[in-house]
């Protein structure tokens, strides 16, 4: 049985930092430097304005099939928006173009009923570290049709600053379960007494919440504070100091960060971020258990399997006496009082000894990563992993030994960066035309560009031309090659191509009048 409970909560977005530039690797450095950042490549098409970012790959060895799915932020802010590409680094398609200071997180493949769906959320985010935002969650079909929008709190939420949002969802979670909900998370500024923390007695704390969400009705069926278990979660316990916050409605403490939330049967795992801990919560909201990741809570942790600062905590495998938990281990915090090496991070927990082991740990060889926030760990089904570092623009998959066989930058260092990332199969079917644009040469022949943003299937072009646009004619067949491809016919007024998949009947764009000169 489900237990039900309702929570109103508020919103803040605010970042602090007073790490000195010497105590940070060099990585970290580059995030407080004012000094202009030089431009990275991008990508540019006749076919649409706008310009991915260009990825420098590496690739060494063999791969999981399936595409790139991330959402870059950053500089330049042109790139911004839910991205599909290829692993050559050719983009498959591109969701709304974001503008500071809305964003879209999370972007991924996942499975709702018998149907692959995309997902994201969309909405107000802090640009600095990705900690907090305003928003809903979309999910769209293989047409790029939005389905479905889950959005919370109309009416029911007070920000810090007293503004007011259509929907009050944060960025750190949109987890489709089995059971046609989602599970989401939120947060609510709330007076707490902080002495125990060297706080004030009327002090003020963001709360982090959790909701399950019917995704159909929108109805909320669960609902849980962490504030509200204080007695098994106490302040004490938070890694994140005070730092000047908590005194006032406008800064309130940070001081949990739930950056991923897991169904996992009836209960749910929980991971927070300045507790560096891993809860496993039950259905009427209690704690079934506690994994820190430097003490070890309710375990004892193995050599190796300590960890900190983590984000996409999921649960591979589990039955009633033990699990396997994967996660990215940022192993860095906001404020420079922890450094250390990011890596992907899989543990073996007997719930019955109480033994937390490690079973393996990622990392490059080549580059030590210092994550300082966000980051993905997601195992495919050959037996690899791929790596998503967040605020390091960087894609990473190691295979089943543990060896890096593929990366990818799309940025500069601590500038560019994607909450999550994925390598994930997809079938995509826009219910959109087809776009072209064509110009003449000056020796007389035309130049066709055409794209199908978002479609996956068809592998070839069809060109038709001629004077007029009701008298056009076969003029081509080109293969296709990657988003946009080119083709130079004959003298002609007007163009139309159709994208051809199979046998079936090319899928033409609309007739288009050719530009004077390229």
């Amino acid at each position: 049985m489900w237990y039900y409970r309702i929570i109103p909560t508020i919103f803040v977005c605010t970042y602090y930092s007073t790490a000195s530039a010497a105590a940070l690797p060099a990585v970290q450095i580059a995030a407080r430097q004012t000094s202009p950042v030089p431009s990275w490549p991008i990508q540019s098409f006749k076919t649409t304005n706008f310009t991915p970012p260009a990825l420098n790959i590496s690739k060494i060895g063999p791969t999981e099939q399936g595409f790139l799915f991330f959402a870059p932020l950053g500089s330049p802010p042109t790139i911004a928006a839910p991205l599909i590409m290829s692993d050559d680094g050719q983009l498959v398609w591109y969701g709304p173009v974001q503008s500071f200071p809305t964003a879209a997180l999370g972007f991924q493949v996942q499975k709702l009923g018998n149907n692959e769906v995309l997902t994201y959320w969309n909405g107000v985010s802090d640009n600095v570290s990705q900690q907090r935002g305003y928003g809903a969650i979309s999910i769209l079909d293989n047409t790029y049709t939005e389905m479905y929008r889950i959005s919370l709190g109309q009416g029911l939420f007070v920000t810090t600053d007293n503004a007011t949002y259509d929907s009050y969802l944060d960025v750190h979670e949109d987890f489709i379960t089995d059971r046609g909900t989602i599970i989401a998370v939120a947060t609510n500024v709330t007076r707490a007494d902080l002495r125990s923390v060297g706080g004030p007695k009327d002090g003020w704390i963001l709360d982090s919440l959790l909701y399950e969400i019917d995704i159909k009705t929108n109805e909320v069926k669960f609902s849980w504070s962490a504030y509200d278990h204080i007695k098994e979660i106490p302040f004490s316990q938070s890694l994140y100091p005070l730092h000047g916050t908590g005194y006032n409605q406008s800064t309130p403490w940070n001081y949990f960060v739930m950056n991923s939330v897991q169904l996992l049967g009836d209960d749910y795992i929980v991971s927070s971020r300045y507790y560096c801990s891993v809860y496993s919560i039950n259905s009427r909201g209690n704690l079934n258990w506690h994994l820190q990741g430097q003490i070890g809570g309710d375990f004892n942790l193995g050599s190796g399997a300590e960890f900190c600062y983590q984000h996409h905590v999921r649960a591979e495998s589990s039955d009633s006496n033990s699990l396997l938990l994967h996660m990215h281990n940022n192993k860095n915090d906001d404020l420079g009082a922890s450094v250390g090496s990011t890596t992907g991070l899989l543990l073996s927990l007997d719930l019955n000894t109480r033994r937390a082991v490690l079973k393996s740990s990622l990392s490059s060889p080549k580059d030590q990563i210092y994550s300082l926030f966000m980051g993905s760990y997601q195992p495919l089904s050959n037996g690899h992993v791929f790596l998503g570092h967040g605020y390091i623009p960087q894609l990473v998959e190691f295979d089943a030994t543990g060896t890096e066989v593929y990366a990818a930058t799309f940025g500069h260092v601590n500038v560019t960066f994607s909450y999550r990332a994925f390598r994930q199969a997809w079938l995509g079917a826009p219910n959109t035309l087809p776009d072209a644009y064509a110009c003449a040469w000056s020796n007389g022949t035309t130049a066709v560009y055409m794209s199908w943003n978002g479609a996956t299937a068809y592998t070839a072009w069809a060109i038709y031309g001629g004077g007029s646009a009701d008298h056009l004619r076969l003029m081509n067949v080109v293969d296709r090659t990657g988003f946009e491809t080119h083709a130079d016919v004959g003298n002609v007024a007007f163009v139309q191509v159709g994208a051809i998949a199979g046998a079936g009947t090319p899928a033409r764009s609309s007739v288009i009048s050719v530009q004077q000169k390229c």
